[in-house]
């Protein structure tokens, strides 16, 4: 039997390919320095946990039943109100529904918003999932490059120029996911008036907005209308549950009921236990001080990283991130001495020194001999032994 050419025409993400080499490559003893995890490297918050199992026991039927597709009232009041305290901003639960993962609040997002044959704008390199989104959408994905001498913003030239009667999305995330930049004001601003001006939607993902170490977090909504804006938010990152699944959309009430009609076609509702687990992060302070204890030692671990990094591969042109999760070191002057691609370099890599990282192609075309490299979830000794065993191989592999 033949499946669909909708699912034979999608190519299996290379991502999943090192995720699963990293695993085969532990099973047989191995010790393995695996960079390509994009989750906290500390778990969810003890008290927390603890106080979730203590209300689970409690009333299991409540927190297992079946809920409002849109998601759990106590939750998303509770989303609207933590908007206010982090950010400023106004956002009614009516206007707010939550999602199985930020993933599934881009899909949803992505199909509410467009149709087959139009254009869709990524800021490159971006999210791989991006493009496999656009891809199974049957959008024309569009670009503009983000590159290490601009810090990593986009031209804002470019994005005017790019946008055209055809565009019906532009589709971001700040702080970035591989690149670690917070957007510059210039270029959301920019992005903010030509969605209003054009009347196209912007999808803006910000799994990532609460991993800040130096700066802040840009909040697009304090620039544009919700009419023309679509925030995708997460909890894998900020309260450390990747696994729950749950993540969260905000937008416009008119675009928010056809979000939902959407989601239960799709996937009926987000998992319930997830959301009250989420609910008392949120309502009881949990959030708060998880995030007041990680990112000092996230901070930590990226110094580390970088400073491995920056010692040990002189020849590597990299930026000191000042959020999210990975160093992204440009690695053109080892790959062209090695003549390798990035992808063959990480497969090699990986094969041959139990080193695994991503490739930066997979990103994206301004992504080619890139490295992805997440620094969150390793102690800082496997951090720089890792970024050792790297260096090490490239010098004999020369």
């Amino acid at each position: 039997m033949q499946v669909s050419s909708r699912v034979k025409n999608l190519e299996q993400n290379p991502q999943r390919i090192l995720i699963a080499k990293a695993d085969e490559l532990a099973r047989k003893g191995l010790k393995v320095y695996n960079y390509t995890a994009g989750q906290p490297g500390l778990p969810p918050d003890r008290r927390a946990l603890d106080y979730f199992i203590e209300k689970l026991r409690e009333d299991p039927f409540k927190h297992f039943r079946y809920i409002p597709t849109q998601g759990l009232p106590e939750l998303r009041q509770a989303i609207s109100q933590d908007l206010k305290k982090y950010g400023g901003i106004d956002v009614s639960p009516d206007e707010i529904m939550i999602a199985s993962g930020g993933a599934d609040g881009l899909v949803l997002s992505i199909y509410t918003t467009t149709d087959p044959g139009d254009e869709i704008l990524l800021l490159e390199p971006c999210y791989s999932v991006y493009w496999d989104l656009a891809k199974f959408a049957g959008l024309k994905p569009v670009s503009c490059a983000q590159i290490h001498e601009k810090g990593f913003n986009p031209d804002p030239e470019c994005i005017k120029k790019k946008i055209s009667s055809k565009t019906k999305a532009i589709l971001f995330a700040s702080p970035d996911n591989p690149t670690s930049r917070i957007i510059s004001e210039e270029v959301a601003k920019t992005i903010a008036d030509i969605a209003v001006e054009k009347n196209i939607w912007v999808i803006y993902d910000v799994a990532y907005k609460h991993i800040v170490y130096e700066g802040q977090h840009v909040w697009l909504e304090k620039y544009m209308p919700l009419d023309n804006l679509i925030v995708v938010g997460s909890f894998s990152k900020d309260i450390a549950i990747p696994g729950g699944r749950l993540g969260y959309v905000y937008t416009s009430k008119t675009a928010i009921k056809e979000l939902v009609k959407l989601k239960g076609a799709l996937g009926i509702v987000a998992p319930v236990p997830s959301q009250w687990l989420a609910y008392y992060y949120l309502d009881k302070g949990f959030k708060e001080e998880y995030l007041r204890n990680v990112l000092p030692v996230y901070k930590k671990r990226r110094d580390t990283a970088y400073e491995a990094l920056i010692k040990n591969l002189p020849e590597a042109k990299v930026e000191k991130p000042l959020a999210s999760m990975y160093l992204f070191p440009d690695m053109t002057a080892y790959l062209e001495k090695l003549r390798l691609d990035d992808f063959s370099f990480t497969m090699k890599l990986a094969e041959e020194a139990a080193v695994i990282t991503l490739p930066g192609s997979i990103f994206g075309p301004s992504g080619r001999n890139h490295l992805r490299i997440t620094f969150v979830t390793m102690s800082e000794d496997d951090l720089v032994k890792g970024i050792e065993l790297m260096a090490d191989w490239i010098s004999k592999a020369g």
